[in-house]
């Protein structure tokens, strides 16, 4: 499913810490970034929340600050 957002540039799963995890995703833009939260893997993510996390599934946007290529 993720291979049909073209504007989802890469993701990442992470753990935060013990029991804490994360997915951290890129975009060219911004409008690349309310598609992915506003697209099919953002509502199918939603609708499974319950079934799938102990705590209520918390959406952030982070901005990257620095990097190197």
């Amino acid at each position: 499913m993720s291979q049909n957002e073209a504007q989802t540039v890469t993701w990442y799963g992470v753990k935060i810490a013990p029991g804490v995890y994360g997915v951290f995703d890129t975009f060219n833009d911004e409008q690349g970034r309310d598609a992915h939260l506003n697209g099919d893997i953002a509502k199918a993510l939603m609708a499974k929340a319950p079934e799938f996390f102990e705590n209520q599934l918390q959406i952030e946007k982070l901005e990257i600050l620095a990097s190197k290529s």
